[in-house]
């Protein structure tokens, strides 16, 4: 129940930080959404009904860098938009590999921060099998840069 408890707060307060409105009718489907997303996900981040404070500290660590490999893929997509021969730097390639995060929270978490990063869509994820499909072979670097800072957030599992 402490776990349930904690993922509404932490979901209702994301919610008040970014929808920016204080109104009833907002904090009303604010709280709903909250109650709604923290009952389903709940043994996703809890598998074992204990809140893990070193896992939400890690998770909290990684978003900055993932923030910080958005930003720097908006700007090498940027820079290939720019370029006068569009043509000549898109080079697409599909990237397959098996990930060295098995767990299921880890898979997600790797699986949607390469799909959030510009010029990159996860196609297929599984524990044995990741199909990555890049703009560039250039983008290569940046998907198993986030592969190992995921892997150290399912150490703390």
């Amino acid at each position: 129940m402490l776990s349930f408890i904690f993922s509404f707060l932490v979901l209702f307060g994301f919610w008040m930080i970014f929808s920016g409105h204080f109104h009833l009718l907002t904090n009303v489907l604010g709280i709903i959404s909250s109650l709604i997303v923290a009952f389903f996900t709940n043994r996703l981040f809890f598998p074992d009904k204990k809140v893990n404070f070193k896992l939400i500290a890690k998770i909290f660590l990684y978003v900055p860098f993932l923030m910080k490999e958005i930003i720097l893929s908006n700007i090498e997509i940027l820079k290939i938009l720019l370029k006068k021969d569009v043509k000549q730097e898109i080079d697409p390639i599909m990237l397959e590999f098996e990930p060295e995060v098995k767990s299921d929270i880890g898979i997600t978490l790797l699986g949607n921060s390469i799909t959030l990063t510009p010029g990159t869509v996860t196609i297929f994820a599984q524990k044995d099998k990741f199909l990555v499909h890049a703009i560039s072979p250039d983008f290569k670097d940046g998907i198993f840069a986030l592969q190992n800072k995921v892997k150290k957030i399912e150490e703390a599992l």
